[in-house]
């Protein structure tokens, strides 16, 4: 499975509606994007902790801002986001929060938000974070899927994590020292990688899925589709 980091950021800013239905047209299997709260605690598709706003140009941090000002930026909500993955259900869907972004409403709050707002596509989406509590803490509230990020193979062994029991374990590529990844209740994905050969070597490698910020010279490429079967 091809994921798309943000969408097709290569031709869409990142995050947005636009770079989600360029990489749906593209082929993709599932697509990555990243949500932050307003200081209303209202969930907005966007990646970085500040953005300028138009009015002054200054970088402002995104908690500090009101949803009236977001609005009239081109970023899209979360809302937006479900409504539009309402109309293409066969896309799984990775939601990466951090606890830096969700430091001032608190991480129930937050996921209590987004559990709201997804509605009936609670099964397409997968919450992504790097902490065990937190995926059991949504786990627990109802979020049925979940992705951990680790920064290394052998974290995959420890207690908790199997305990837990992911159903995805995200791993950077320049993280991973052994030749094989281990086998496990979870599937492998593996990021960020942006060429068809790195993509075959890490399926080769024992990767279940290949999360990439280049869809489009992967999705054309013979040998990306020798490895994904279309």
């Amino acid at each position: 499975m091809l994921i798309a980091h943000r969408g097709d950021k290569t031709r869409h800013p990142e995050n947005t509606i636009a770079a989600f239905e360029a990489a749906h047209n593209l082929g993709a299997c599932a697509i990555q994007c990243d949500v932050r709260f307003s200081l209303d605690g209202t969930p907005w598709c966007y990646h970085n902790d500040t953005l300028p706003l138009p009015s002054d140009r200054r970088q402002h941090y995104f908690h500090d801002l009101r949803d009236s000002q977001l609005n009239r930026l081109p970023i899209d909500s979360f809302i937006q986001v479900v409504d539009w993955a309402s109309c293409h259900r066969h896309l799984d869907w990775f939601v990466g929060i951090s606890a830096a972004n969700i430091a001032n409403m608190g991480f129930t709050a937050a996921v209590k938000k987004l559990l709201e707002q997804m509605r009936n596509e609670r099964e397409s989406f997968a919450l992504l974070t790097q902490d065990c509590r937190s995926l059991r803490a949504a786990r627990n509230m109802g979020w049925h899927r979940v992705a951990l990020q680790i920064s290394s193979v052998p974290r995959c062994l420890s207690a908790d994590i199997v305990t837990l029991a992911p159903e995805f374990l995200l791993i950077r590529d320049s993280f991973i020292d052994c030749e094989e990844l281990p086998p496990g209740p979870w599937q492998w994905v593996v990021y960020e990688i942006n060429s068809a050969e790195e993509a075959v070597l890490w399926r080769k490698r024992g990767a279940h899925h290949i999360l990439t910020g280049n869809l489009p010279l992967l999705m054309r490429s013979r040998e990306a589709s020798d490895v994904y079967g279309f």
